[in-house]
């Protein structure tokens, strides 16, 4: 009888692993992984909410979350259309942040944007900061001012 008891037991026990190795597949098939290092800005859906990686419409929500690079934070400028002639790739650029006015970080022109706002009249212009500082966040103001001596050479 003992015997028959130590049989079931084992068979149970290779029951239980079976299960243990169904439910870790089914929650690996749930976590959520993004494609680089970031950190979560915003999170858009609340606990219960149904997602889906594509909007199959009713109250399926596609968004989770906000993930930002920090190492690729990017300020985006608009430049007067007057102006954009004179701005390429490239070309040094000071940039100031508003909560920082004291505080000047070297950058450079990654690209210019190939569309032109019509109601402001200005280009859309992408700049790479030299220096990584947790002190830049995103989303925040700054005012960029090109290098003269860069713009002038043609």
């Amino acid at each position: 009888m003992l015997a028959a008891q130590l049989r079931q037991a084992e068979a149970q026990l290779t029951t239980a692993r079976l299960d243990a190795q169904r439910n870790a597949a089914v929650l690996e098939k749930h976590d959520i992984r993004a494609p680089f290092t970031g950190v979560v800005i915003e999170r858009s859906a609340q606990q219960g909410e149904m997602i889906s990686p594509m909007s199959s419409g009713g109250f399926t929500r596609t968004g989770v979350c906000t993930i930002v690079d920090m190492d690729s934070i990017e300020v985006e400028v608009d430049v007067n259309e007057s102006f954009i002639g004179r701005v390429r790739a490239g070309i040094k650029v000071d940039a100031a942040l508003d909560a920082y006015p004291d505080w000047t970080i070297p950058g450079s022109v990654i690209a210019i944007v190939p569309a032109a706002n019509r109601e402001k009249a200005t280009v859309r212009v992408r700049i790479r900061l030299e220096q990584k500082d947790a002190r830049v966040l995103p989303d925040m103001a700054a005012k960029v001012t090109f290098s003269a001596d860069e713009t002038a050479k043609k």
